[in-house]
């Protein structure tokens, strides 16, 4: 277990590094800002040039490479893990695909580390990507999206468990959908610190202020940077989506992009000639859960598993404010303020490294991984330092963190899982009926305007449910006054004041 920050050393008073230790020595990131309907991509080509790249970047032939891991995502290809290792050259490597989650980057590179600890693995590589934005391109020219050969794939190795987002009363309520479900969050936030829905939305657009800003600076990008106003206020470029959120203010996963990163052990990377420069090394991941749904958790303004994780983090290393390079997953506001609360960051310092998912976009479940890469980046450039990087799954549901430096670390690394997911308050049957009180609200957009609130209410009698009204009424109070602690009736799904 890491004791905290190592004093800086320089290279050559350094002790002797453990041969096991896990490193960072190749990463890669492609971002296709146009779609080529002629000529499509599709996920596979995206990950295989990124795993290229990366290997190109740590110096290491694809002959060295014994497995090769793809988080999960939409690309429906039965071991894109496989596809991937044809395409670079390392046919002879085991395979694995993950789970889905935003939390598993961190959570994976932690599992690669703990075999390359255990003598299990010497050399990895692992990638994410998604051409979202050519599968949209095909279907709007109305084009087939082309399909691969899938005949004779080997079954990957499966890692990591389930991600659940909700059952199907939640699905018909609007209650399993993120940009829903973190509004209704940002809502709890907001009742519990006493703000108003004015003062609540100029915090979130200053804090997505700060990722555009960054974003504006990646080198993988190319795209400007948004005012808080600018975030904030609706036009028809920037339509509302779930109140408070702008489509500014949510996550993007529709495009075209893949990013990769090479890990192996000290040993290896002497072995291949890996730049001791251009070495970033494992130093801690802690990973948590809680219930998969807010609904079951005591108060849905808290998330007890990351405040526990984060606890863990501030306990080994110190003031977080002290790490020289943060980045907190960025998909929607409010887990993002929660966040940083927890950790005691000052929000006025940069919480990320690569713009995060509104701005930066990330294929499906690799946000992380595309943070890990700019992180490698950002320790690289500034020898010594240290980095942080956050993973988050589901509804705030599945948490990482991941520690990591030039420098390494004083003992082998670990990995850290605190469990949080025992359910304290039950979900209510769909249909049920009778007084309630509105724990957490949000008004969902179309493009004509608001069509619903999707709000969720604990029943007088016991219980938690996700409930939606249409009435007119109803959504211009939700958007114009505190609604969160109001008593209201419900009846099949549909709730009144």
């Amino acid at each position: 277990m890491p004791s905290g920050r190592p004093t800086l050393r320089l290279m050559s008073d350094r002790s002797p590094v453990d041969p096991r230790t896990p490193v960072i020595v190749g990463r890669a990131q492609v971002v296709d800002a146009t779609p080529d309907v002629d000529h499509p991509v599709d996920a596979i080509d995206l990950m295989t040039r990124a795993t290229v790249d990366a290997l190109a970047d740590a110096g290491v032939g694809p002959s060295a490479v014994e497995t090769v891991g793809v988080v999960g995502g939409i690309h429906r290809h039965p071991n894109a893990a496989a596809a991937v290792a044809h395409g670079v050259g390392c046919r002879t490597a085991h395979t694995i695909v993950t789970t889905w989650g935003g939390d598993t980057p961190i959570a994976f590179l932690g599992e690669l580390g703990q075999r390359i600890v255990a003598g299990e693995l010497e050399v990895a590589v692992f990638v994410g990507g998604e051409a979202n934005r050519t599968r949209d391109a095909l279907r709007s020219a109305g084009r087939e999206v082309p399909k691969r050969d899938e005949t004779g794939v080997p079954a990957p190795e499966h890692w990591g468990t389930p991600l659940e987002m909700g059952r199907s009363d939640a699905v018909e309520r609007g209650g399993e959908m993120p940009r829903n479900t973190y509004a209704v969050f940002d809502s709890a936030l907001r009742a519990a610190a006493g703000e108003t829905l004015d003062e609540a939305r100029d915090r979130a657009a200053a804090l997505w202020a700060g990722y555009s800003a960054v974003a504006a600076g990646n080198p993988d990008l190319k795209v400007g940077s948004l005012d808080a106003d600018a975030i904030r206020t609706p036009t028809p470029d920037n339509r509302m989506v779930s109140w408070p959120y702008t489509k500014a203010m949510c996550a993007n996963n529709r495009v075209d992009q893949a990013g990769a990163l090479v890990v192996c052990s000290s040993a290896a990377a002497d072995r291949l000639g890996v730049d001791p420069s251009r070495r970033v090394y494992l130093h801690d991941t802690i990973r948590a859960s809680d219930t998969d749904s807010f609904l079951l958790r005591e108060r849905i303004d808290t998330v007890p598993g990351l405040d526990a994780a984060a606890a863990l983090v501030v306990g080994r290393w110190g003031p977080i404010d002290a790490i020289d390079h943060v980045d907190l997953y960025g998909c929607f506001p409010s887990i993002v303020h929660y966040t940083a609360a927890a950790l005691g960051l000052t929000r006025s310092r940069p919480l990320t490294v690569t713009g995060g998912l509104g701005f930066m976009g990330a294929p499906l479940n690799f946000a992380a991984g595309q943070s890990l890469i700019a992180m490698v980046r950002a320790l690289r450039a500034e020898p010594g330092t240290f980095g942080l990087v956050q993973g988050n799954g589901g509804h705030a549901a599945k948490h990482s963190f991941g520690i990591y430096s030039t420098e390494p670390p004083s003992s082998l690394p670990s990995v850290t899982v605190v469990d949080h997911a025992d359910a304290r308050v039950s979900m209510a049957a769909s249909e049920s009926s009778g007084a309630a009180t509105i724990e957490g609200i949000t008004v969902e957009y179309g493009r004509d305007g608001a069509e619903r609130a999707v709000a969720a209410l604990r029943l007088d009698c016991g219980g938690r449910l996700w409930a939606n009204s249409v009435d007119p009424s109803v959504l211009a109070a939700a958007v114009s006054r505190e609604l969160v602690g109001v008593a209201t009736t419900v009846k099949a799904g549909e709730f009144r004041l």
